[in-house]
C-alpha cells in the first residue's frame, strides 16, 4: 500500500508540474514502482520539485480519504484536503506520514518514453 499510494503521490505531482504529460504505462511491484510516460525531455529535471512536495505532504501526516465518486457504478478515489482528488479503486493509508521516505529513479526507456520508478522506505 505504501508504495501504491507513493506511486499516486507522485503521478498527480508530475501532472500538476508538467500538465501535458502522458501515462503510457505502471506497475506497482514489491520492492519498488513504476510510471512510464511519454515525454521527450529528461523527466528527472522535476525530481526537486515532486521530492520537495512529496516530502511536505509525508510530513503534514494529513488523511487521506477514500470515497465513492458514484456509488451507482461503484468508482471510488482518494483525496487529500488542499491537494488532488484523484479516481482510483486500490487500498490506501489512513494518512500521507504512512507513505515514509519516497526515493526516485529516473530511467530512459526509449525514444520519446521516460520511466520513473519510486522507492519507499522508513521516515528518517
Amino acid at each position: 500500500m505504501r508504495l501504491h499510494f507513493a506511486a499516486e503521490i507522485v503521478l498527480e505531482l508530475v501532472y500538476q508540474h508538467l500538465g501535458s504529460i502522458r501515462k503510457i504505462g505502471a506497475h506497482i511491484a514489491e520492492d519498488k514502482a513504476r510510471i512510464d510516460f511519454e515525454w521527450n525531455e529528461n523527466i528527472s529535471k522535476v525530481f526537486p520539485f515532486i521530492q520537495k512536495e512529496a516530502r511536505a505532504l509525508v510530513e503534514a501526516n494529513q488523511e487521506i480519504m477514500s470515497a465513492f465518486r458514484d456509488e451507482e457504478t461503484e468508482k471510488r478515489c482518494w483525496t487529500i484536503r488542499g491537494f488532488a482528488r484523484v479516481p482510483c479503486g486500490g487500498t490506501h493509508l489512513r494518512k500521507t506520514g504512512e507513505i515514509g521516505e519516497i526515493e526516485l529513479k529516473r530511467k530512459n526507456i526509449g525514444k520519446g518514453k521516460e520511466r520513473i520508478e519510486v522507492y519507499v522506505s522508513e521516515r528518517r
